[in-house]
């Protein structure tokens, strides 16, 4: 099912038929939890459910809330209660949509972070092609002051002072903060507007059920784009398969960050056992997520590590265990599965070069303690 955008909008909202159109798309997007290689154990489904909540909330949010790119305002899009696409327990993602069609000015103070990027994208994850990257700039290389304010213009043509460039087909700003502990580190203060001297719009039928519309397309189109890729992970399990530049383009990946995930399953008896020797790079995690792409609750769970939290071997290595229960060894990282017994793992690595991925085991858990 999808929104009749043929019909008079206002007309279409007075009959009621815009509202049950957009339910009955809802409806239609549920399925995807019934995939055939979709795991189906009580806390999958509910794990699943609470997914399609959450993108009906990010579409109503987002789109129909933020969605007029003459009056834009930021709204998280990936953090502790919002998830999909396996997104980084270390990570605080900042989402407006804007338009080619005008200026910006985004300022604000920069917190506690790592690191911290502002990203323009052009295209959907709902339509062919997917997104693409326009633009991608660190605070690194912008001016901040001595308290961590900036101010940044965003636009076609080229501006002095602290400058991001837009396109035609420009639909997102996303601002990224990584963070080595970020439940106890303060995010940065943000601020956005359009620099139009258009009134600005009141709202109306048409942006209502357009809103509707990308909605659905939204929940569509990122279903399709993730599970299809988790599908094919699936028959080989306990592998990290080789990073793919091209496909985190396509999903908003980091430009200059080597992702390198896969499908991983382990029993209540068993443990797998990574032994990793991290690359000299900026920055670089390991993190759990079940199948809809939701990292488990690291606010409760022990389920990730990067490279300020782990604990080092005396030769650099790293040793991590992910298993159900704490093994309580010397010079290991012990990830909870957090109930799970298989889900979705992800390597990251930021300005790293060459292929680090880790050595992987599957050992019963009672055996832990004999390994060299």
């Amino acid at each position: 099912m999808s929104m009749d955008m043929g019909r008079d909008p206002d007309e279409y909202l007075a009959s009621g038929d815009a509202w049950v159109d957009y339910c009955e798309g809802l409806k239609e997007a549920g399925q995807d939890l019934f995939r055939e290689r979709a795991p189906k154990g009580p806390l999958d489904l509910a794990e699943g459910h609470r997914y399609l909540a959450r993108m009906v909330r990010f579409g109503l949010e987002h789109i129909l809330e933020g969605g007029d790119p003459r009056l834009p305002v930021f709204f998280p899009s990936l953090c502790e209660t919002q998830k999909s696409g396996w997104d980084n327990p270390d990570n605080h993602h900042t989402n407006a949509y804007l338009s080619g069609a005008f200026d910006y000015r985004v300022w604000g103070r920069k917190g506690d972070s790592h690191t911290m990027s502002f990203a323009v994208y052009g295209g959907s994850l709902g339509r062919e092609g997917g997104r693409r990257t326009i633009a991608y700039t660190k605070i690194d290389d912008l001016e901040v002051d001595e308290e961590g304010r900036f101010e940044i213009v965003l636009s076609q043509e080229e501006k002095p002072g602290n400058w991001i460039p837009l396109a035609d087909d420009a639909t997102t700003l996303m601002v990224r903060e990584t963070f080595a502990r970020k439940l106890t580190q303060e995010r940065s203060v943000l601020h956005i507007e359009c620099l139009s001297k258009e009134p600005a719009p009141e709202l109306s039928g048409d942006f209502v059920v357009n809103a509707f519309r990308r909605s659905l397309r939204f929940m569509r189109g990122s279903a399709k784009a993730f599970f299809d890729i988790v599908d094919a992970w699936v028959p080989f399990p306990n592998v990290f398969h080789e990073g793919n530049r091209e496909q985190a383009a396509s999903t908003l990946g980091i430009p200059d960050q080597l992702y390198n995930s896969g499908w991983w399953e382990v029993a209540a008896d068993e443990a797998l056992v990574l032994d990793l020797r991290p690359p000299d790079c900026r920055y670089w995690s390991l993190s759990l997520c079940d199948y809809w792409g939701a990292s488990f609750d690291y606010r409760y769970w022990n389920i990730h590590v990067n490279d300020q939290t782990a604990c080092y071997r005396p030769d650099g290595s790293v040793r991590i265990v992910i298993a159900h229960r704490n093994p309580g060894l010397a010079d290991t990282n012990w990830l909870d599965t957090a109930g799970h017994d298989r889900g979705v793992w992800t390597l990251r690595f930021l300005e790293a070069e060459g292929d680090h991925r880790p050595e992987v085991r599957r050992v019963a858990f009672e055996a832990l303690d004999q390994l060299a």
